[in-house]
């Protein structure tokens, strides 16, 4: 949940219908926001769950304080966020650590990846290397942009490389395969508006509205999704890339529009 856009009610009305977990998420600055729902999720007897989302527009330092804010609001488990699919490597693994390092054992540490620049699986293990307890994946890479670390290939990857995750390789292949695939309304593409979002670090969730502008205004959308890495546009100002589109159209009109 996002704290402004889901309430503490909510919250409770989530317990009362079986949920168990709570999973809130922040702009990776803004964990503040978090504290007074982690407390109400834990007088509730709810695992909780801290999402710092955005995670590579902060240092690893600043990543670790705002870490603390939510493990001491309560907040059981810390995630490293990749919203952008924007980080490589180095920097999970940097981040992660930095996070390991200040909580201790006050609370776990997780990874969550994007596919948009291809390294979701491996950015995972590097992050499980750097000390992460939790992390993400989807079958099919089901989810925003080139989707999430794909889970069918995590639990074969870990099984190789010998990290136990209780999962069985080949059931959750076929799962993928045969369950999943079939209900998805279409696959999640590593092409070019994904690959875009991922090298100028825009949040996943702006792909199907940079399509809808580029529709609407005859721009391309990876020239949205570029200007939007540009101005560092974060999740919930996805409705800027209507003035980019425009700006865009103005130039071309001009012919003064920059090639992306």
């Amino acid at each position: 949940m996002l704290p402004g856009v889901g309430t503490k009610e909510d919250i409770k009305e989530a317990q009362n219908n079986g949920g168990s977990i709570c999973r809130i998420a922040t702009h990776c600055t803004e964990a503040d926001v978090s504290i007074q729902h982690f407390g109400l999720a834990r007088e509730l007897g709810l695992e909780t769950v801290g999402f710092l989302m955005m995670s590579h527009t902060i240092s690893p330092e600043k990543l670790a304080q705002q870490a603390r804010i939510m493990a001491d609001a309560g907040c059981q488990c810390v995630y490293v966020v990749d919203s952008a699919g924007a980080l490589v490597l180095e920097g999970v693994r940097d981040r992660v650590a930095a996070l390991v390092a200040e909580l201790g054992d006050d609370a776990q540490v997780g990874f969550h990846g994007h596919e948009n620049l291809g390294l979701g699986v491996a950015n995972s293990v590097e992050a499980v290397r750097a000390g992460a307890k939790q992390i993400d994946g989807s079958c099919r890479r089901f989810g925003a942009g080139a989707g999430n670390a794909p889970v069918e290939a995590l639990i074969g990857v870990f099984d190789k490389i010998g990290v136990k995750t209780g999962i069985d390789f080949f059931d959750i292949a076929d799962a993928a395969e045969e369950v999943v695939a079939p209900a998805m309304p279409a696959e999640c593409l590593l092409d070019r508006n994904a690959l875009i979002m991922g090298y100028s670090g825009v949040y996943s969730s702006f792909l199907k509205h940079a399509i809808r502008q580029s529709e609407r205004y005859g721009v391309p959308a990876h020239q949205l999704l570029h200007r939007a890495g540009q101005r560092k546009l974060i999740g919930g100002q996805e409705d800027q890339l209507i003035d980019i589109a425009l700006e865009i159209k103005r130039e071309q009109e001009s012919g003064t529009a920059a090639a992306t």
